[in-house]
């Protein structure tokens, strides 16, 4: 009796892990969903671990990201206005088209970041790392609009 207990008991467990396994590689959408959700609620995720998170076209404004590492994030067409992405890391990140506007980008690691057509109106950018970033078509911290091609600062 207590073999067959052990057994049926190591097959359920066997099974759950198996299942866990399945669904962990579908479970971004929903974890990016959660996260979001918390972040507006609480509206802040300082020094977060938020690396290739996909929160295009969301609504996060206001929150403290304060040294969280948004590296290969995509935050495209999001509204990022009055974020604080002090001494974050946003390498790589997709910022095209996201509205920066009133944003605290100090510090910031954007190296390689696109931020063609992002909105940075008002901006603080000081200290920040724009290395190879794309500023194709983004509206600078002044209002003026960067040219096509602008590469690590905005070309006006």
């Amino acid at each position: 009796m207590k073999n067959t207990s052990i057994i049926r008991l190591a097959g359920s467990i066997i099974s759950f892990l198996i299942a866990g396994i399945l669904v962990i590689g579908q479970t971004g959408f929903a974890e990016s969903d959660t996260v979001l959700q918390k972040m507006q609620q609480t509206k802040e995720c300082r020094n977060c671990d938020l690396s290739d998170v996909d929160f295009s076209n969301a609504d996060i404004r206001g929150v403290d990201l304060t040294g969280a590492d948004l590296s290969g994030a995509d935050l495209s067409s999001a509204n990022l206005t009055f974020v604080k992405f002090r001494d974050a890391k946003l390498k790589g990140a997709n910022l095209s088209n996201a509205d920066l506007t009133n944003a605290d980008l100090s510090g910031a690691d954007l190296t390689n970041a696109n931020l063609s057509g992002a909105n940075l109106t008002g901006a603080t950018v000081y200290g920040a790392d724009l290395t190879d970033a794309d500023l194709s078509g983004a509206v600078w911290t002044d209002g003026i609009k960067c040219q096509d091609g602008s590469s690590g600062g905005c070309l006006k």
